[in-house]
């Protein structure tokens, strides 16, 4: 007689049907929690592979940040260091400066070593010339031709005297018959030495404002000086008034240059 299984219940077992043949699978209730721990264990594998690539990923990338930072750092301190190895080659020019930066500070030292006056203020125009508006004059002395003084004032960082106005005219009449005495003849910076006729002033720029002698119709060019002529003007601080006479001749000069302010 055959044994026959009994089931007390028709949940202890499933009833699937395959994919071929006509044949019911059954299954256990004890088997199909088999088969659903299974699956759960393999859920649970699947989702940690899935965390540890994530996790993987992550730290490569930061990796990879601070692999980038550290070669940042590195190329600014190799730079840094480049350039401070670098040597700064002089030029003739930087060692000018730093040559008269040396001798100015040699100067300083010594003249406070050795000196004893007080020390005098800075003004507008060195001493012995005229203080007017922006302006300083210096009456010199001493006579010379008209070139020869000429040079004497570019030496002192001047120019022959440019009278563009009356107000400065009148003051350097005041002041040349105040200085000259009997001597009142002054070199001033106009001639006509490069054409006849047409006068100019030492910096090249024409006559505005002309105060000739008209009594005897200055400018005259007189044929009694000579084959040179009469190409040099000369203010006349008697007359008040200015007079062509041959360059060579020697008077007296009247200098310019424009007043230093210090702040």
């Amino acid at each position: 007689m055959e044994e026959v299984e009994n089931y007390t219940s028709l949940q202890e077992f499933t009833e699937d049907m395959p994919s071929k043949g006509n044949q019911p699978i059954l299954y256990t209730t004890q088997g199909r929690q088999d088969i659903q721990g299974m699956k759960w264990r393999m859920e649970c594998v699947r989702r940690q592979t899935v965390l540890l690539l994530v996790t993987v990923l992550l730290v490569s990338i930061s990796a990879n940040i601070a692999l980038s930072v550290l070669l940042y750092k590195a190329t600014i301190i190799s730079t840094c260091s480049q350039a401070a190895a670098t040597k700064v080659i002089p030029t003739p020019k930087t060692n000018t400066l730093q040559n008269r930066y040396n001798q100015l500070c040699q100067d300083y030292t010594d003249l406070g070593k050795n000196c004893t006056e007080q020390e005098k203020e800075c003004k507008p125009c060195p001493d012995l010339w005229l203080h007017l508006e922006d302006k300083c004059y210096y009456f010199s002395p001493n006579k010379q031709d008209w070139e020869d003084s000429k040079k004497s004032c570019e030496s002192l960082g001047s120019h022959l005297i440019i009278l563009h106005s009356h107000k400065q005219h009148e003051a350097m009449e005041k002041e040349a018959w105040r200085q000259g005495g009997f001597d009142y003849h002054y070199w001033i910076g106009l001639t006509d030495s490069e054409t006849e006729g047409v006068w100019k002033w030492v910096d090249d720029t024409t006559v505005n404002n002309t105060y000739w002698d008209d009594e005897y119709r200055e400018p005259d060019n007189h044929p009694s000086s000579g084959i040179h002529g009469e190409d040099c003007a000369v203010l006349d601080s008697h007359a008040r008034t200015w007079f062509d006479v041959p360059c060579e001749y020697t008077y007296k000069r009247i200098c310019e240059m424009d007043a230093l302010y210090i702040n």
